[in-house]
């Protein structure tokens, strides 16, 4: 068993009050357990935008845009960095809101420069990225 370390941490009480509501609701033994298990996602998540050197990564970039904004610059992108990008789906929210997943692999070099091409795009309202280091290199 890993050792275990005993830390403090403070959280506005409403931020608290709604993840101790969530651990009950998901019927989690312990606040810890779930700290522990939100750490590690977080970590996931946002690891990959520090870590040095340029080895392979996976994961998904999730992307909410106007489609009358960005849809033009949108496929640009996603053919300059094809070589990536594994797959897509799109789905249409409403009449000018869409909402497309890319599954990624390659170069974190390159996963980078592409995230910041979207980030930085007229009529893109959200970025959210799920990436980690690829086991399969």
């Amino acid at each position: 068993m890993p050792e275990v370390v005993r830390i403090s941490v403070t959280l506005p009480k409403h931020l608290l009050l709604r993840f101790d509501s969530l651990i009950r609701s998901l019927g989690l033994k312990s606040r810890s357990r779930a700290v522990s298990e939100a750490i590690s996602l977080y970590l996931m998540e946002r690891a990959w935008l520090v870590e040095e050197g340029n080895f392979q990564v996976v994961g998904s970039l999730t992307l909410i845009y106007r489609h009358d904004k960005a849809l033009n610059e949108m496929m640009k992108v996603q053919h300059t960095f094809g070589e990536i990008i594994r797959s897509t789906s799109h789905v249409h929210l409403d009449d000018e809101t869409c909402l497309e997943v890319l599954m990624i692999s390659g170069p974190l070099s390159k996963v980078r420069e592409m995230v910041k091409r979207f980030e930085a795009m007229r009529g893109v309202e959200a970025v959210r990225t799920f990436i980690t280091v690829s086991k399969l290199h």
